[in-house]
């Protein structure tokens, strides 16, 4: 209960407040709509396109490159942006124009519309939460003090993806009865709420100096190479971004594996596998919301915590990932989703202390490139190495590796200092 006061507190912040009323809605907004579009489109001979719900090694690989390869190559471009350009402008464009591109859809109608215009405005409801969520977390510290950026990552990452799901849900109960259209305009209408919104925003980053379209072009490649450079030279932020993606990694074969088991183990039944899979690990995701700011007030640096929780995941994944019964893939998905979610609150936390206002939303775009990259080399892994027949030993393995990872990450942490406590917290500890 404590925990959820501090986090409701929060909101006693109006800019804090109205930006995640733009995230919550721009991940409703996406959840009705993917779940409404997704399973119509067939592209490239893929049909569907949920990454977590991929039923084979090939149909995972298909889904990933279909769709992330193209973000990941606009992602830095998006980076410089987000630093360069005002952050209220571009919350609502990235809701704004999804919304009425999302509106064209639905009124022209789905079985009018070629797949592959459907996979674009499928690519852009993506694309466009992505931006959002970037400048989400580069406008967090803007918003908050550094004190509160721990809960203030909690309440989003936790509130937005039970957004998000409860959209999905929503729009999966609704289509069952109605055509597909009226869900689809419904999600362009939570798009253009959220747009809305960014309006009221005030204060979410730094005075930018104006500039011309030509000269912010020009800089662009300048801008992309500064932000490198900085994170590069930053190892506060270029240790927890690699953490991130090693994180990722784990999470990303992990959970597309589960679900592969249980959907063989429970004869392809996708409740049962959802509520095992999804369910579990949800509630794991939730514990470490409410656990997250008292472990970071009991561990010596958040350093610490990002650690340990991986090493919570890690382990789950290396002692249970053998199990082919539910029980235990329950446990795995709890314990997983704990580790996870605690540690990406500890790593967004640190990538926002690490780096001033000008070179954040770079940093957090580089965060969507280990995201995309993450998922690509899970799935090659999963396409070259899954044993249909007896998965557990490569599931135990990349368990075991991502341990043996962290070791190694850590001494990194080490030798830059990370894990050492700010003198002006041992002033005040003392």
């Amino acid at each position: 209960m404590e925990m959820i006061r501090r986090g409701l507190h929060l909101f006693a912040a109006r800019d804090f407040s109205f930006l995640m009323g733009v995230q919550f809605l721009a991940q409703a907004g996406d959840g009705i709509v993917q779940a409404a579009l997704a399973k119509l489109i067939v592209f490239g001979g893929q049909e569907g396109f949920d990454v977590e719900a991929a039923r084979s090694p090939d149909e995972l690989l298909r889904i990933v490159l279909y769709v992330f390869v193209p973000y990941t190559v606009l992602s830095p471009f998006l980076g410089v942006v987000i630093d360069r350009w005002d952050r209220r402008r571009l919350l609502f464009l990235a809701n704004g124009f999804r919304a009425v591109v999302i509106a064209v859809v639905a009124v022209a109608g789905t079985g009018r519309i070629p797949d592959a215009a459907l996979f674009l405005a499928f690519l852009l409801t993506i694309s466009s939460t992505r931006i959002v969520l970037a400048t989400k977390a580069a406008a967090l510290p803007v918003v908050l003090n550094e004190r509160a950026l721990v809960e203030g990552n909690a309440v989003s990452q936790l509130l937005g993806a039970m957004f998000q799901l409860g959209g999905a849900g929503a729009a999966l109960l609704i289509t069952g009865v109605i055509d597909v259209e009226p869900v689809v305009l419904l999600g362009a209408l939570v798009y253009g709420i959220g747009a809305a919104l960014a309006l009221w925003l005030r204060h979410v980053g730094e005075p930018r100096t104006p500039l011309t379209f030509s000269e912010e072009i020009a800089r662009v490649v300048r801008n992309i190479a500064a932000g490198v450079i900085e994170v590069g030279r930053t190892p506060k932020a270029g240790a927890s971004i690699t953490t991130y993606f090693w994180l990722r990694f784990l999470w990303s074969f992990s959970i597309v594996s589960i679900g592969i088991v249980a959907r063989d183990l429970l004869a392809d039944e996708d409740t049962a596998v959802l509520i095992i899979t999804g369910g579990t690990g949800a509630l794991g995701a939730g514990l470490g919301f409410l656990l997250a700011h008292r472990l970071q007030a009991r561990v010596r640096t958040t350093s610490h915590l990002v650690f340990a929780a991986s090493f919570v995941a890690g382990s789950a994944v290396a002692v249970f990932g053998a199990v082919d019964i539910s029980a235990a893939i329950a446990v795995l998905t709890f314990f997983l989703g704990f580790g996870f979610f605690l540690a990406k609150i500890s790593l967004d936390t640190l990538v926002q202390e690490a780096l001033g206002d000008d070179f954040r939303g770079r940093a957090f775009s580089l965060y969507d490139i280990a995201y995309n990259l993450a998922w690509v080399i899970a799935a090659a892994l999963l396409k070259i190495a899954w044993t249909p027949e007896n998965p557990g030993p490569l599931i135990v393995a990349v368990g075991v590796i991502f341990l043996i990872g962290t070791a190694g990450i850590a001494t990194w942490f080490r030798r830059a200092g990370l894990f050492k406590v700010p003198a002006t917290v041992e002033s005040h500890t003392g």
